[in-house]
């Protein structure tokens, strides 16, 4: 087990949450020295998160503990698309309002791991909806779709999957990558 300098690192890697670091040696450095922000994007496709999300839940809870500002990013535009990994077929399209009430309740979970504020660690959750509902597509195109490759989309395993069982796959689904890469 490697010893780092940052006090969040030491308690992930204490608790079997790192496997791979990029540029380990830059991260340990910039997270003892400086307060960091980082997100994690959480659809509000239901009324609650699955227990799958509890891992990433736990880092933004252990960020914060270690005195950085972690941000749960709330898809509330992401949520309209559906997100197709994982899927054998296309997801319902929620209402707007039932997309309210989801996040609604999944704010609530938050609330029981995360403070929420204005604070240097507080943590923060911006909506998606706030800037992807408001995306000029052909803007969107231009600026962005000349740096995407289809070839890559196409290779990711959501959608190859797909692919080859011969299962529909939307444009709408198809395009949840690009509106997901937009929030980062």
């Amino acid at each position: 087990m490697t010893a780092f300098k940052s006090e969040f690192l030491n308690i992930l890697s204490q608790r079997g949450f790192i496997h791979q670091i990029s540029d380990e040696t830059g991260l340990d450095d910039l997270m003892s020295k400086e307060t960091v922000s980082a997100y994690i994007g959480f659809d509000a496709t239901a009324k609650s998160l699955h227990v799958g999300s509890m891992t990433q839940i736990m880092l933004l809870y252990w960020l914060q503990q270690t005195g950085h500002r972690p941000v749960a990013l709330m898809g509330g535009g992401t949520s309209m698309v559906g997100d197709p990994s994982g899927k054998d077929e296309s997801r319902k399209l929620l209402t707007p309002q039932d997309i309210e009430d989801n996040k609604a309740e999944i704010k609530k979970n938050f609330d029981a791991f995360l403070n929420f504020g204005d604070g240097k660690s507080d943590a923060v959750m911006p909506d998606n909806a706030e800037w992807l509902l408001k995306l000029n597509y052909v803007e969107f195109l231009r600026d962005y779709g000349k740096h995407l490759s289809v070839n890559a989309m196409l290779a990711r395993d959501s959608v190859k999957m797909r692919l080859e069982r011969e299962q529909h796959l939307s444009f709408l689904e198809f395009n949840y990558m690009l509106l997901q890469a937009y929030d980062f």
